[in-house]
C-alpha cells in the first residue's frame, strides 16, 4: 500500500493547494477552471516524482490513477457546492429550518426569475450565449455545445430537454 502513497499525498496537496488558494489568494472561490489547471499540474508533478524515484512505469500509473480518481471526486464535490442551485436551495432552507414555512421563505429570497437569471449569467458568463438588448442568442461556442450535447443526448437515449 506504501506504493500508492505518491498519489494519496498528491491528492492531500492538491486539495489543500485549491483551499488555500481559494481563501489566500482570490479570497473566494476559485473559478473551477483554476482547480482543473491546479489537478493537472499536481498529476504531471506526481508521475515525475514516481518517475525520479527510479520507480516502474506500472507504478506510476497506479499512482497516478489514484491521484486522478481523488481528484476526480473533489472536483464533482467543489463544482456541485459551487454552482448548484438545489445545493444553493438547500443551503437556504437549513438557513431557514426554524421557521415553519422555510420553503416558501426561501422562494421569497429568490424570486422565480432567480433561477432563470442565474443559468442565463452562467452562460453568458462562459460565452454560450449572448445578449443584445433583451435578447439571447448562441454564440459559435454555445452551437458546439449544443450539437455535441444533442449527439450524446441521442447516443445515450435520454431524450429531449435538460
Amino acid at each position: 500500500m506504501q506504493h500508492l502513497s505518491f498519489g494519496a499525498l498528491g491528492f492531500v496537496a492538491f486539495a489543500l493547494g485549491s483551499v488555500a488558494y481559494g481563501h489566500l489568494v482570490l479570497r473566494r472561490n476559485p473559478p473551477v477552471g483554476h482547480v482543473l489547471l491546479l489537478w493537472l499540474a499536481i498529476g504531471v508533478t506526481v508521475m515525475g516524482v514516481v518517475f525520479l524515484s527510479a520507480r516502474r512505469v506500472s507504478l506510476a500509473a497506479m499512482n497516478l490513477a489514484v491521484y486522478l480518481f481523488l481528484g476526480e471526486i473533489f472536483i464533482f464535490v467543489y463544482a456541485a457546492a459551487v454552482g448548484s442551485l438545489s445545493i444553493r436551495m438547500l443551503v437556504a432552507m437549513l438557513e431557514l429550518d426554524a421557521h415553519p414555512d422555510a420553503f416558501e421563505r426561501m422562494l421569497g429570497r429568490c424570486s422565480p426569475d432567480f433561477f432563470l437569471e442565474a443559468r442565463l449569467r452562467s452562460m453568458l458568463r462562459q460565452q454560450l450565449i449572448c445578449q443584445e438588448a433583451k435578447r439571447y442568442s448562441l454564440t459559435e461556442k454555445g452551437r458546439r455545445w449544443a450539437r455535441a450535447a444533442r449527439a450524446l443526448k441521442a447516443f445515450l437515449a435520454v431524450g429531449r430537454g435538460g
